[in-house]
């Protein structure tokens, strides 16, 4: 799960939610991960407390490719830190290369520290009361594709050892996640298509 599938690889199983999206080698999202903050320093409490789940975690940042398979997980980096930062410094853009598509969430703002030529297509942002006829359609199909990442992720996290990462495993919580990450590639597929194909 160190190297991410080139678009090619990517084609020859794309599922038709990414019609649409045929240069799409990512969807990329992060989560966070409830974790133990009993025997840690104030500085490291301050660092781990999320100011969007309300208590303290650990955040990584998860790619897929289109057909379902996990293929990228950072470090963990404490739950205050902003998804750009974690992109810059999980490594992950040195494998982008021109032409490239990422899907995410609109939140996910990194357009400023993609390489040259590599494109993000994120939903509109509501500027209005309400979303226009124009702009319903993109929201609609960037989320039919991306919805998967969610599920993804859902998967990583039945795992009850990521219920909450206690002091005892922080020194050992990446090699925890990135493991269980690669359990759920062995599950049966995420989308439909894909099984029908196996």
């Amino acid at each position: 799960m160190s190297k991410i599938p080139s678009k090619n690889k990517n084609k020859l199983c794309l599922p038709n939610s990414f019609n649409t999206f045929s240069n799409c080698k990512i969807i990329l999202d992060c989560t966070e991960i409830k974790t133990d903050t009993t025997r840690v320093s104030m500085a490291v409490q301050k660092a781990t407390f999320s100011s969007y789940k309300h208590y303290h975690t650990l955040k990584t940042l998860i790619s897929m490719a289109p057909n379902g398979v996990v293929t990228f997980v950072s470090d963990l980096f404490p739950g205050s830190t902003s998804d750009k930062i974690i992109t810059l410094k999980s490594g992950f853009l040195s494998q982008l290369e021109p032409g490239d598509l990422i899907l995410a969430d609109k939140g996910f703002l990194i357009c400023d520290i993609l390489p040259p030529n590599v494109y993000l297509n994120i939903p509109p942002f509501l500027d209005t009361p309400q979303f226009t006829p124009e702009q319903v359609l993109p929201t609609e199909t960037i989320s039919k594709a991306r919805i998967h990442i969610e599920r993804a992720i859902q998967r990583i996290k039945c795992y009850r050892i990521l219920d909450q990462i206690p002091t005892s495993l922080l020194l050992q919580a990446d090699c925890v996640l990135k493991v269980v990450a690669s359990l759920t590639n062995f599950q049966y597929p995420l989308i439909k298509e894909i099984q029908k194909q196996m």
